[in-house]
């Protein structure tokens, strides 16, 4: 997951200036569930690691980089400073100093910045193909109402990779860590773009999160500085990644 920065980087390494602190007041929390606990316990779970099938089909879909994840917990100050400073109809930071690209995101965290956009699908979906996809999905679960724990105690058991665990895989750190809700059932919208589990490498999914992290900062910063209802509301969007490309972009002094 290290940044390694190209002659032809797409903007300058910003040095934010230090101020002085009062450490004795309590900083801001970000409440959010997005967490990569649950997947560096996967990834790192000596009692069941993972088989070489496993490691295979999650290099073959773009996403070998998150093999190397070593963070348990998202910092909730430095992530809270993050959401209120974001512009996310710029997409940056600092007043514009330090603008949050696509390429920042490809390179803060290696995932795949393919040629096809990401779709979701919209609410009563009549598509056959995302129907039939959906129907295959949760007969692996026997119930419509999934919870993404229950996507999490899966992903062990499906030494041999495959087109279930690709998918289940993708639902869950999109859910987790890149994608986000506010609640604990797990959105399958995304498997609209998950029917053929041989191309989802071909996907933007740096795009993709671009995309959630500007409608939920938008929605969050909405709540919580309009209504006043400080420190009270649930972020939904990938903080994971704007944590990540932050600290990868930042040289502090």
């Amino acid at each position: 997951m290290k940044r390694s920065t190209p002659a032809s980087s797409t903007s300058e390494v910003c040095e934010p200036t230090k101020k002085k602190r009062n450490y004795k007041e309590r900083l801001p929390v970000l409440r959010t569930r997005m967490s990569p606990a649950g997947l560096y316990h996967f990834l790192h779970n000596e009692d069941s690691p993972l088989s070489e099938k496993q490691i295979q089909a999650i290099q073959e879909m773009g996403f070998g980089s998150l093999l190397l994840l070593q963070i348990k917990k998202v910092p909730g100050s430095l992530a809270y400073w993050l959401v209120s400073n974001y512009d996310p109809i710029k997409g940056c930071l600092l007043d514009g100093k330090l603008p949050i690209l696509e390429e920042d995101i490809y390179l803060s965290l290696g995932l795949p910045m393919g040629p096809n956009v990401v779709i979701e699908a919209s609410n009563g979906d009549k598509c056959p193909t995302y129907l039939s996809v959906l129907e295959k999905f949760k007969s692996q679960f026997g119930n419509d109402s999934i919870d993404v724990k229950d996507i999490l105690a899966k992903l062990p058991t499906q030494k041999e990779g495959g087109d279930d665990f690709k998918r289940n895989f993708i639902i869950y750190i999109f859910f987790a860590l890149l994608g986000g809700v506010v609640g604990n059932q797990a959105s399958l919208k995304l498997l609209k773009s998950l029917a053929n589990t041989d191309s989802i490498s071909d996907f933007n999914w740096c795009n993709f999160i671009k995309r959630k992290l500007a409608d939920q900062v938008q929605s969050w910063q909405k709540e919580e500085f309009e209504t006043k209802q400080l420190k009270e509301n649930w972020f939904g969007g990938p903080i994971m990644a704007l944590v990540f490309v932050y600290l990868d972009r930042c040289v502090f002094k």
